[in-house]
């Protein structure tokens, strides 16, 4: 008999399933909060979800690969710190759909609503996070010190409007390494008081921000490492635009932080200056300062 990637197993609670274990060898659950229901029974068959993400987590087993499918169409309303915590270990959270059909988190009627994820290695992917909460979401997604190893792979973060949106997209703490961003939008709204997209708390290692394309009006640097120095970080590939004139800037990481910018477009209003990395590696930042001017290297060219 030949072998195949695939597997045929009977799912506790649920349906027959073949899967393809080269993706995880874990369980599979379903989530889409039109369709779906949070109690027992629910969630192994994707005509049978439950209806949170916080709900689904639950389900999960630690470090065994566990995959919780966000449906096309779901639609959930985050209200508090803790209507999503991610703390279970390996989880993977995948969105399915494009366009209107993106999973979509609305953060509804609390600015300490959040996607707190506190356990290593979890992943989300293909979600789409919306801030419609007047006087501002304190953090979009928080990630916790024992988040080692996060993955967020095509996050779309958009604001309603300059007082509804988030102060902080994505909050990584201190001690919070190998931290992979890749694939990530922020669409926010000039006139706001947002202070970072992207922030590292403090140190942070091994962590980059890859293939990126931030809009918005920040107090402080879009992308912001500032506190502690951190090992070979990494942003690359990216456009930023950070509209505020007064003290917003782009990348800005501590003097002693170690590791690479390449290839990024950044139309930084704040005038003369450019991305800030005293001990990191550069290679073409193209950077302007004023609207419809181009954009000039920064660092300067090594002679």
């Amino acid at each position: 008999m030949g072998k195949s990637e695939l597997f045929v197993q009977k799912q506790s609670g649920g349906m027959f399933a073949v899967e393809n274990q080269a993706l995880s060898t874990g369980n599979r659950f379903y989530l889409h909060a039109g369709t779906g229901t949070d109690g027992a029974g629910y969630g192994r068959n994707p005509d049978a979800p439950v209806a949170t993400l916080d709900y689904a987590n639950g389900l999960c087993t630690a470090s065994k690969g566990d995959i919780i499918y966000a449906m096309p169409g779901h639609a959930e309303s985050l209200v508090g710190a803790t209507s999503a915590v991610l703390d279970v270990a390996g989880v993977r959270v995948i969105g399915l759909g494009t366009g209107a059909l993106l999973p979509k988190f609305t953060y509804t009627t609390d600015a300490g609503a959040t996607i707190s994820i506190t356990a290593p290695n979890v992943a989300l992917e293909n979600l789409q996070l919306y801030a419609n909460f007047t006087n501002g979401v304190t953090a979009g997604i928080t990630v916790g010190a024992l988040a080692d190893g996060l993955r967020l792979t095509n996050i779309r973060m958009e604001e309603a409007a300059n007082t509804k949106e988030f102060l902080i997209g994505v909050s990584v703490a201190a001690a919070c390494h190998d931290v992979g961003i890749d694939g990530f939008e922020f669409f926010g709204v000039t006139g706001g008081t947002d202070s970072q997209c992207i922030i590292f708390v403090g140190a942070s290692n091994f962590s980059y921000v890859r293939n990126f394309h931030i809009f918005g009006d920040f107090s402080g640097a879009a992308i912001d490492g500032l506190t502690a120095a951190s090992t070979f970080m990494e942003f690359a590939h990216g456009t930023i635009i950070n509209d505020d004139t007064a003290a917003g800037l782009s990348v800005s990481v501590h003097a002693s932080s170690t590791g690479m910018m390449r290839h990024l477009d950044i139309a930084q209003l704040k005038d003369t200056v450019g991305p800030a990395g005293a001990a990191m590696q550069a290679t073409e930042i193209y950077v302007s300062n004023a609207a419809f001017k181009q954009g000039i290297l920064k660092p300067a060219a090594d002679a």
